[in-house]
């Protein structure tokens, strides 16, 4: 059976809407291609009541369905975008979880492969596959090593986002974590070498690297704000050691994608410190998309906005 990603990624048609969430904030973006890059046809942010949102991955999500129903129909008119009924959708940090899984050995077959990504994944998760939806993309090898992109949730807490946005109206044809769609404007850059993504969250923050155009890393960190560089260190580290080890070569990082409540110029010092070289920032503009406060709206909008983006792939 084809993974939820494969079959959004291979549709006839991606809708250019998306909507997602960023901590006490709701979002919605209709994504446009323009001739310098990407432009925003329409967009709404609305911030959410304290708590309406607990993103959790085996706990309840949403704590007043109808309050939270109100508040996206708000925002869809607000933007103008009331009557679309096609949507992707970012969900928050802690709802779902991305890991990049690799395999020591080629599966016989899709029945095998389906296990053995089960397996792995219950390891890490420490939760029965049985409750648990498990969406694959097949990366590039590392080294001699299959890959395999793998997004999990539980089937309760998508659940009660599914019924949430039906209770809307609109019909979702992908839902994936928040980084997922800021980690596709690292994805969309062509330049060489690795870019890394640092999401910052109230719980804490996820990290990811891509090559290539395609994830090699990813880790969730559950911290307060006075750890975030020291444990964003000991992911830069763990990133130089273990890449160097798959390839034989030093990881060569070009820059660095910070999103959040998580200082910039701590974050820079804390990769360069670990990699004895200081990397560059990226702003929107460099992915082609130009915003008039681009710091505070791309922190809104870039999850849900880089899942828009897959329509002009």
């Amino acid at each position: 059976m084809a993974s939820a990603i494969q079959k959004f990624l291979s549709a006839p048609r991606i809708p250019h809407l998306a909507a997602g969430f960023v901590d006490d904030n709701f979002a919605v973006v209709d994504l446009r291609r323009s001739r310098n890059g990407f432009a925003l046809a329409s967009s709404a942010v609305t911030q959410l009541p304290a708590q309406l949102i607990t993103p959790n991955f085996d706990s309840t999500n949403i704590q007043d369905a109808p309050e939270l129903v109100a508040i996206l129909r708000q925002t869809a008119e607000a933007a103008g975008l009331a009557n679309r009924k096609q949507w992707s959708i970012a969900l928050p940090e802690g709802a779902a979880r991305s890991i990049v899984v690799t395999l020591e050995s080629k599966p016989a077959n899709r029945k095998e492969l389906n296990e053995v990504i089960a397996w792995k994944v219950e390891r890490v998760i420490a939760m029965p596959s049985a409750e648990l939806l498990i969406s694959r993309q097949k990366l590039k090898p590392l080294g001699k090593q299959e890959r395999y992109l793998t997004t999990v949730a539980r089937h309760a807490v998508l659940d009660e986002y599914e019924s949430l946005f039906q209770s809307v109206g609109w019909q979702t044809g992908l839902m994936l974590p928040r980084h997922i769609g800021e980690a596709q404007w690292l994805m969309h850059d062509k330049t060489a070498g690795d870019k890394m993504l640092v999401s910052s969250n109230r719980e804490g923050f996820t990290a990811l690297v891509v090559r290539d155009n395609e994830p090699v890393l990813v880790r969730n960190y559950t911290c307060d704000v006075d750890s975030k560089a020291d444990d964003l260190h000991r992911f830069a580290l763990y990133y130089r050691e273990r890449l160097a080890q798959s390839l034989d070569a030093a990881p060569q990082l070009a820059g660095l994608l910070v999103l959040g409540d998580i200082d910039e110029s701590a974050a820079q010092e804390a990769v360069g410190d670990a990699l004895d070289e200081k990397p560059h920032i990226y702003h929107p503009h460099e992915f082609g998309l130009y915003l008039d406060d681009e710091q505070a709206w791309f922190t809104h909008l870039s999850g849900a906005a880089g899942l828009a983006s897959l329509a002009w792939r």
